[in-house]
């Protein structure tokens, strides 16, 4: 046999024995239960061989007054009366048996098992366990094992049991309300290590018999004629009992044959719930439960009470779905039979785009029992639809067909196709690109051209590829540039996968390339100055010239300079400011038009600019004073200016819409400010200022300012 122990010895050993160290090889484990006179404890060893040994030798229990703040092996014990307790004799047992209660049975009948189990003189194997080699160890153990076990069990359930072993006694010499810590080890000097002896606290109180209780410990399933239910294992308990009413919980009936334990392979540390299934019940009849768990004290304990229902868990047959047709272009029938049950409530339509997709449900309510068809107008018209029915029963049970699908007719063209770009170059060749239309039958492009907008269009060519990934779908042509008819026109339809064609596209114009560039501009007055240059011309005549330049180098060097560029023909004047006075300049035109074509380089002239005598023009700042109501004016000058004899003219306007006045002239001092009166009403002053040297040189205009008021 396999190694194989009750939940009850895994439990105890691990929670019990770590009460006072983590150690898990504890030899000892304890527990204890107060009462106000008295305390009983219960213990046991945790192998085997511990407690054959026990059995022989004893136990020492001893008790110690709980002082908070002192560690429980410092405290001061003294022995509980009676200790070492040892197993009974066969003496002892008899007078036991002859003097318990008869009507106990199970009492009786574990502690006579457990007398056997124990008795070092009863053999259940051969004498030489070495006879049989390895294999006969191997038995031994695990005999051993199965009635450590036992024993443990029948300690568990049998006061007279546990005592009978002395794994049970109870201290009466105890004050009510006091704290002890009592400490238990097997009556061998050999056993007295620290993982040798068990310690625990214990108060002298009233016992709750229901500190157990907890209704939220037990997880109920309400299935088809049956109730189940789990809750978590415990150091508390080892078993369970359940009782049953069937009448509203006026009486109660127990279920449970004997207290249910659960059996766990040995070394499995991991935990598992207790679980109980109640079969044969009425669906839909309320029933009361009361579950009573086992402790070791020999006692079943109150954990749990509810109200459960059996249901019907049952669904419906599938139902059988004949087929899914495309009946109108916006319609798909589904018509399906069913086997008729008596809870049969009525069905439900769902739909896939894939067959081991999620289906989703588009009945909107449920759809009666009587029904066997099914009307869909909200199909996808471009993509893959499969159905399902399901039967639904009046306790909510579901069942499903398989999935059809349909096989749509399809008479939906493309949508109306975008041209994003289109060009023609100067070999005539066409590059015209289309934004892919996003259906998902979509399958390419017819394209069509014309030589004039209202002409019949003829197909140029046609592209049935898949465009999907593509940014853009590109479709070429190539025309004569040597026409009568300088525009051609385009348009494009789509096709599907059915081959239902779209509205067409916008129809697109193409200019067709010129080869004849446009007239030559023509300048046709000029006048100079020191500082300007002005030109007056006449612009190219030719309809399709968009720009007019205006060309100008200097006398002796080989490049031309573009000095404006002309879009607008009603522009026919232009005064070139960046010009070097004094200097010789060659000035003529040309124009490009919409073909990119340039005309030559027509009439040139030549002119010689005036040598500019201006000294550098100087610049204006000033501000407004609210409290004196002045403008406060200051001017820079040039550094190599600062020391010649200048005058400074000034010229002011009220808006910039009025004429310059000259204000004043008056001398430069440099640093010095010149301060101005306002006048009332004002909200703006704008300046603008000119120097004169001593030979009567003037400077340009400085900046213009504004001062607001």
């Amino acid at each position: 046999m396999k190694n194989i122990f009750f939940i009850l010895q895994l439990s105890l050993i691990s929670t019990y024995c770590l009460a006072q160290s983590p150690d898990s090889k504890m030899h000892m484990a304890l527990m204890a239960r107060g009462y106000p006179d008295n305390v009983v404890l219960r213990y046991f060893p945790t192998t085997p061989q511990l407690l054959n040994k026990a059995n022989i030798t004893g136990y020492i229990i001893e008790r110690a007054v709980y002082k908070p703040g002192i560690a429980s092996e410092n405290l001061v014990y003294t022995p509980v009366k009676g200790s070492p307790f040892k197993r009974w004799s066969d003496d002892q047992w008899e007078k036991a048996f002859s003097a318990v209660d008869k009507s106990d049975s199970v009492n009786t009948k574990l502690a006579g098992f457990a007398m056997t189990l124990s008795d070092a003189n009863v053999k259940t194997g051969s004498e030489d366990v070495l006879a049989g080699g390895l294999k006969s160890l191997k038995e031994e153990r695990d005999n051993q094992d199965m009635k450590f076990g036992l024993a443990l069990i029948a300690a568990n359930r049998s006061k007279l049991a546990a005592e009978g072993l002395a794994l049970r006694i109870t201290d009466n010499a105890v004050t009510p309300g006091a704290i002890y810590v009592y400490r238990v080890r097997i009556n061998d000097p050999a056993e007295n290590t620290k993982t040798g002896i068990a310690y625990l606290k214990v108060q002298c109180g009233a016992f709750n018999a229901k500190y157990l209780a907890n209704n939220k410990a037990v997880k109920v399933t309400e299935g088809d004629e049956k109730i189940s239910f789990t809750f978590p294992e415990s150091k508390d308990y080892y078993a369970f009992n359940v009782e049953r009413s069937d009448d509203g919980g006026a009486t109660y009936k127990k279920i449970t044959g004997e207290p249910t334990l659960k059996l766990t392979p040995h070394g499995y540390t991991g935990k598992t719930d207790y679980g109980f299934i109640d079969s044969n019940l009425v669906n839909y009849k309320k029933y009361r439960y009361r579950l009573l768990v086992s402790t070791p004290f020999a006692d079943d304990l109150p954990l749990a009470e509810f109200v459960a229902m059996p249901r019907d868990k049952t669904p419906p047959p599938s139902p059988f779905l004949r087929s899914a047709t495309h009946i109108k272009p916006k319609q798909v029938e589904l018509l399906w039979e069913t086997k008729e049950v008596p809870d049969l409530k009525g069905f439900t339509i769902k739909r896939s785009n894939a067959i081991k997709g999620k289906y989703m449900l588009i009945s909107k309510a449920p759809l009666p029992k009587a029904a066997r068809n099914y009307i869909d107008e909200s199909f996808d018209a471009t993509g893959n639809n499969y159905y399902i029915v399901e039967a639904i029963d009046t306790a909510g049970n579901i069942s499903n067909s398989f999935s059809a699908y349909v096989t749509l007719i399809d008479s939906i063209p493309p949508a109306m196709p975008v041209i994003a770009f289109a060009k023609i170059d100067t070999a005539g060749k066409i590059l015209i690109k289309v934004k892919p239309n996003i259906e998902k039958d979509f399958i390419g492009y017819q394209l069509l051209k014309a030589n004039a907008a209202d002409h019949e269009f003829s197909v140029v060519t046609e592209t049935f590829r898949d465009s999907l990934g593509r940014s853009m779908f590109t479709l070429k042509d190539s025309t004569t540039l040597n026409t009568l008819t300088k525009k051609i026109y385009y348009k494009v339809i789509a096709f599907d996968s059915h081959y239902n064609q779209s509205v067409p596209s916008k129809v697109i114009e193409l200019k067709k390339r010129d080869t004849i560039p446009p007239v030559s501009p023509l300048i046709t007055n000029f006048a100079v100055t020191d500082s300007t240059v002005v030109v007056t011309f006449v612009n190219s005549g030719s309809e399709d010239a968009v720009s007019n330049f205006l060309l100008r180098r200097e006398v002796g060097k080989v490049k031309y300079d573009t000095v404006f560029n002309n879009k607008n023909r009603q522009v026919t004047r232009f005064i070139d400011k960046k010009i070097i006075g004094g200097r010789e300049y060659e000035y003529t035109m040309t124009a490009k038009d919409d073909g990119g074509l340039s005309s030559k380089i027509n009439k040139r002239i030549i002119l010689k600019t005036i040598l500019n005598t201006r000294i550098p023009a100087p610049t204006i700042q000033g501000s407004y004073n609210a409290q004196t109501k002045k403008i406060s004016l200051s001017f820079l000058v040039d550094d190599k200016l600062k020391n010649r004899k200048l005058k400074i003219e000034i010229y002011k306007r009220a808006d910039k819409n009025a004429v310059w006045i000259a204000y004043k002239m008056i001398d430069f001092v440099n640093g010095k400010a010149f301060l101005d009166d306002t006048e009332g009403g004002q909200q703006s002053i704008y300046y603008t200022v000119r120097l004169a040297d001593e030979n009567k040189n003037n400077s340009n205009f400085s900046n213009e300012l504004e001062v607001k008021l």
